[in-house]
């Protein structure tokens, strides 16, 4: 039988889950939509913008829900739209450092607005 704390557990475990979907989806709606990038795109930019030198693809790795392959396509695909950098560690070749391209800069300070806003309008719901 289901104890009451239980039940209360599993209804806060709803919400939360309710509060991120509902703020990842029109998060990623908007962004696409106004920047053509998603939101994996966008955070992976934002991670790499809050690092004031190059930012080793290792940290990402440890910073992200993202498997090491997920996290590489989206590295890809942002180096392929010319908004980051991946250029090789010279003291360590296996790393890799990352780095904003000005056109990255550009697009991460104008979808980053976009992305505090709806954080601000959808997570302003849920306490």
């Amino acid at each position: 039988m289901e104890m009451a704390q239980d039940r209360e557990l599993v209804e806060q475990w709803r919400s939360i889950q309710s509060a991120y979907f509902r703020t990842a989806g029109a998060i990623d709606r908007e962004l696409e939509a106004r920047f053509n990038i998603g939101l994996n795109e966008f955070e992976i930019l934002d991670l790499v913008a809050d690092n004031a030198d190059a930012c080793r693809m290792k940290q990402l790795g440890q910073r992200t829900p993202m498997t090491q392959s997920a996290l590489s396509k989206v590295v890809d695909r942002l180096q392929k739209a010319g908004l980051i950098t991946r250029q090789s560690c010279e003291d360590d070749r296996r790393s890799l450092f990352l780095e904003l391209t000005d056109a990255g800069r550009a697009l991460h300070a104008d979808a980053a607005v976009a992305h505090r806003t709806l954080l601000q309008e959808n997570l302003s719901q849920t306490g």
